[in-house]
């Protein structure tokens, strides 16, 4: 009897272990999130904290099952728990070695959202703002933040059907920047209109280590009007008019599926549907005709980048220049690009 006894305890302790396990087991899952507060995003009236003006953004991801932290300092050893890196406007500079470690993270597979702001919010008066403190390693990413400052609510640039556009109705931006596709894996999902350059309002990167990186030119669709008495600055979050929130959730739910989204033949369509784009709009609707240029050039050499590396997509170039005489130069480049890329491996 007292054996049954002993028996029975230890089974109901044993339960009571597996249990504790599992809950452990399940907390240790959860992602890991880590927003920057180490970098002047309190600075002046920003209050882009988890606790403040960010902190119905930050619940998107605690929604999703992600377990939200601040973290002053990028370093190595913290960023290789977290599974996502926000970096809200920054105002002041990271240390190379801060660097370094962003960059590391990504390429390592780490999921990286990078907001800034307009060209000439220096916040804290330290002779740099969010646009220039990025762009200090944003190419490394294959994005740039272009020098502007203009605002446009609702945006009317071009949209693109993807997980990250899916259900989103309306954008708006206060005050902001836009940002550059440097590598042919990025993609714009939404652009600003052409009379303030036609630059990517959100755009997405995948790098070929499997990280992820999304990339905003304003701080103000997250801003939920809960900052610290006197920082408010626009609330865009809760704003009925606008899809901000149902955009951040989209970017957090690609942040965390780990299959690749976007497949060569997809970037190419992005790209292609953005080049029609672009060139169909009249050069006297941009405020400076060269960002006509610029972006033109930009989304010419990612395509033919793109080809490069996957020939079958100057194929399908071909056949859309035989149906729309707008990529007709386009698809000569293409063919130059593969002949002169075929002839190079035949001489080798």
């Amino acid at each position: 009897m007292k054996y049954h006894k002993t028996n029975k305890l230890g089974l109901k302790l044993f339960f009571l272990f597996l249990v504790f396990q599992s809950f452990n087991f399940l907390y240790a899952a959860s992602p890991i999130v880590f927003f920057d507060n180490g970098h002047a995003q309190t600075a002046g009236n920003a209050d882009w904290t988890i606790n403040g003006a960010y902190s119905e953004f930050a619940d998107v991801f605690k929604n999703q099952g992600c377990d939200v932290r601040s973290l002053s300092q990028m370093n190595s050893k913290d960023l290789s728990q977290a599974t996502i890196l926000v970096l809200p406007e920054p105002n002041s500079a990271y240390s190379t070695d801060e660097q370094n470690a962003i960059v590391d993270f990504a390429n390592k597979g780490g999921c990286l959202f990078l907001i800034a702001d307009h060209d000439g919010s220096d916040r804290n008066g330290d002779g740099i703002d969010s646009v220039g403190v990025f762009n200090q390693f944003a190419s490394k990413l294959g994005i740039q933040f272009n020098k502007k400052y203009f605002s446009e609510a609702p945006v009317t640039g071009p949209v693109i059907k993807s997980v990250i556009t899916d259900g989103v109705t309306a954008v708006g931006n206060w005050g902001s920047t836009s940002v550059a596709g440097l590598a042919p894996s990025a993609i714009a999902h939404i652009r600003v209109s052409a009379k303030n350059g036609g630059g990517a309002y959100i755009i997405t990167n995948e790098l070929p280590g499997g990280g992820k990186v999304v990339a905003m030119g304003d701080s103000s669709p997250f801003d939920d009007g809960t900052g610290a008495p006197g920082k408010q600055l626009h609330n865009g979050f809760t704003n009925p008019a606008y899809s901000h929130k149902k955009l951040a959730e989209n970017c957090v739910k690609w942040f965390l599926t780990k299959r690749p989204s976007f497949t060569p033949q997809a970037c190419y369509d992005s790209i292609k549907s953005d080049y029609l784009n672009v060139s169909s709009t009249n050069l006297t609707d941009y405020t400076n005709p060269i960002d006509k240029s610029d972006v033109l050039n930009q989304l010419q050499t990612n395509l033919l980048s793109l080809i490069d590396k996957n020939h079958q997509l100057a194929t399908k170039l071909s056949a859309d220049a035989a149906n729309n005489e707008s990529l007709s130069d386009l698809n000569k480049k293409a063919q130059e690009v593969v002949s002169f890329s075929v002839l190079h491996k035949e001489t080798k």
